[in-house]
């Protein structure tokens, strides 16, 4: 189910009631987008919310059940993504940067070589790995190059660690950063 993205006020969020939504806005700094992400599922869920917090920190929707969360921040913007399945965001800024060539498998560095803008191509599969790694648990304890993309076009992926499950992933290029969204379909 492919996810809608909602970049204006949330009082003008047209949701069609069933796909995962990710929601940009102003991010107002690590610690106070609770608020935000309470607000955008209430919207989606018609009624109050509570918020708790995972082992690591994380936000989780404790009420109503059957709801996921996440969010991500940078570069002075933040996706909160709610969904009926798990789910998880990352958002990274564009910088001149060299790509971190370990963070990459054998055949994700040979596709980002070729790409006519590897900066680019680098952070992308590391938006898609990073979201993968969140949906999977603590995304500091799980290595990068373990995680392999796999592009299916210019916005779809898939990623995967090893023989666990693959998660369905989405990007997209925001001008100053490249945001992604993975789920658990």
């Amino acid at each position: 189910m492919t996810p809608v993205w909602h970049d204006a006020p949330l009082d003008r969020l047209d949701w069609n009631g069933a796909s995962p939504m990710v929601w940009r806005t102003e991010d107002p700094g690590r610690g106070r987008r609770a608020p935000l992400a309470e607000a955008l599922v209430a919207r989606l869920a018609g009624g109050p919310v509570r918020l708790a917090r995972r082992a690591m920190g994380a936000p989780q929707v404790a009420s109503p059940p059957g709801w996921y969360l996440g969010i991500a921040g940078r570069g002075g913007a933040c996706l909160i993504a709610a969904a009926r399945h798990p789910i998880a965001v990352d958002r990274e800024t564009i910088d001149d940067a060299p790509p971190l060539w370990d963070m990459l498998t054998p055949a994700e560095a040979r596709d980002v070589r070729a790409a006519t803008d590897p900066s680019r191509a680098w952070l992308r599969r590391w938006t898609i790995k990073e979201a993968h790694a969140k949906l999977i648990g603590d995304p500091r304890r799980i290595a990068a190059e373990t995680i392999e993309t796999r592009l299916i076009d210019g916005q779809e992926a898939t990623a995967r660690r090893g023989n666990e499950r693959a998660s369905h992933c989405w990007t997209r290029d925001a001008g100053g950063a490249i945001e992604t969204v993975a789920l658990w379909l």
